[in-house]
């Protein structure tokens, strides 16, 4: 009875060590601010006009509001060599030329080009 009790008593201190600590990690909101920043639109609109288009981006997916669901998404590259901001930009023209495109409020975007601006919507909320 004594080594049930050890057991269970372990199970049960192990898991109030690692669910908040799993949490932390999971709310902190830390990630790479290159993610939400679309560069070729930062060329020719501001960060209002991003915002902007962010916000009308995510009114038409709803399942992509939550800012670790856009990060996930816009995580998903590859980046053999270079920096992050190359493996978007790459990215990006993958998407064009793959047909990954979505038009926003009059603009016709690549994919991880509204990601980008909505990423960048929602942690300017934060």
């Amino acid at each position: 009875m004594k080594r049930r009790k050890f057991i269970i008593h372990g199970a049960v201190g192990l898991a109030a060590l690692s669910i908040p600590v799993s949490c932390q990690n999971y709310k902190s909101g830390e990630f790479d601010k290159v993610l939400a920043q679309p560069t070729s639109l930062l060329k020719i609109w501001d960060y209002e006009t991003i915002a902007k288009i962010g916000n009308q981006y995510l009114l038409s997916n709803q399942e992509e509001k939550k800012e670790r669901t856009l990060v996930k998404l816009l995580e998903q590259i590859d980046v053999k060599e270079g920096s992050l901001a190359q493996g978007l930009e790459q990215k990006v023209i993958n998407d064009f030329e793959n047909g990954s495109m979505v038009m926003v409020d009059g603009w016709i975007l690549s994919i991880t080009e509204a990601r980008q601006c909505a990423l960048f919507s929602v942690s300017q909320l934060n």
